[in-house]
């Protein structure tokens, strides 16, 4: 069956009141942009030998995507999709369903993953451009992962996480911020290979919960150039199920999510690279430890503009709470409030 992996990225901002220093952070002086971007999404299984120091890699291997998006003030939406054709196919075909979300807001910063991958490849150490063999190719392994991170920017009146991520925002001069906040991932490993006897591994599902503490920092080094990034180290409590025999333990694991962004940050154009990599320890056994990663790295180009004529609904960014619940109302007077 031809496979298509289609990601979309629907980026729409959270009303937060928030007293942003404008000698750090201001608004785009154009309201409007399209977007143009090429990414590359992988997740991947790594077990590392702690006698040999040596790892073995499970990787998935879906295709490069082309996305396209428009933004107005504080808020996008943007498309992407990969072409079967763009894939490398001798490392054979993952099948994917794949949605991220990252809302990089004045105070918040909120991830949501929803990824289920079926079909991996294996390398070891530092041979991952090498051609797999049959044997290092298995079509029936599936990885599935859900979550959600959510962190506080202590710093939001100077520090901008869209500035740096979401391009909502504009930095003007360098800042950083402290990052707290916590976490909620499902994982779930299905048909896995028995690929050495030093690696006694089995299909298992795992809850991971716990708090995270981080940092920040946007480093503007010159008016129009951007340099920046975050680093989040978390501990999880982990509850693990053998699938083979529903025997249960609970272990307690670190995870690590790391930012980098580098751009051109202009009034007109906008040309950065970006990755975003979230690690999560499933086990820390003497002999050899399991990690599972989901990384995407982004090229993106942005056109700003402004229009000759406004288009009324775009003048203010989407209300997400308004849309939910409702205009807030007063119960004495019967008037409409706006939050």
């Amino acid at each position: 069956m031809r496979y298509l992996i289609v990601l979309v990225f629907f980026s729409l901002s959270m009303s937060v009141v928030a007293q942003v220093d404008s000698t750090y952070v201001r608004d785009h002086i154009k309201s409007y942009g399209v977007k143009f971007a090429f990414g590359k999404d992988v997740l991947a299984l790594d077990y590392t030998l702690e006698d040999k120091k040596s790892t073995q890699t499970f990787e998935s291997n879906k295709p490069v995507s082309i996305g396209v998006g428009f933004l107005w003030g504080s808020s996008s939406f943007s498309f992407s999709h990969g072409f079967s054709f763009m894939r490398e196919k001798e490392k054979g075909k993952t099948k994917a369903t794949d949605f991220q979300y990252h809302h990089y807001g004045d105070k918040f910063l909120i991830d949501l993953y929803y990824k289920r991958n079926k079909g991996f490849y294996r390398y070891t150490g530092d041979h991952k451009d090498d051609t797999p063999t049959e044997d290092d190719i298995f079509p029936d392994f599936k990885i599935h992962m859900y979550g959600a991170l959510f962190q506080y920017v202590w710093n939001n009146e100077k520090y901008s996480l869209g500035a740096a991520y979401d391009f909502n925002k504009v930095q003007v001069k360098s800042a950083g911020s402290l990052l707290l906040g916590g976490g909620v991932f499902y994982s779930s490993l299905r048909n896995i290979p028995v690929f050495s006897e030093e690696l006694q591994d089995y299909d298992k599902r795992t809850y991971h919960f716990g708090p995270n503490i981080g940092y920040g920092y946007n480093w503007v080094p010159y008016k129009k150039v951007l340099v920046a990034g975050a680093f989040t180290f978390g501990v999880n409590g982990a509850i693990e199920e053998n699938l083979l025999t529903n025997k249960r333990i609970f272990t307690v694991n670190p995870s690590v999510v790391g930012r980098f962004s580098l751009g051109y940050i202009g009034e007109e154009w906008i040309i950065s690279a970006s990755a975003i990599a979230n690690g999560l320890f499933l086990n820390m056994k003497k002999d050899y430890q399991t990690g599972l990663l989901t990384s995407t790295f982004n090229l993106t180009v942005i056109k700003r503009f402004d229009l000759k004529r406004e288009i009324s609904f775009l003048k203010k960014d989407y209300n997400w709470k308004e849309a939910i619940f409702g205009s807030k109302s007063n119960d004495v007077n019967n008037t409409i409030n706006e939050e």
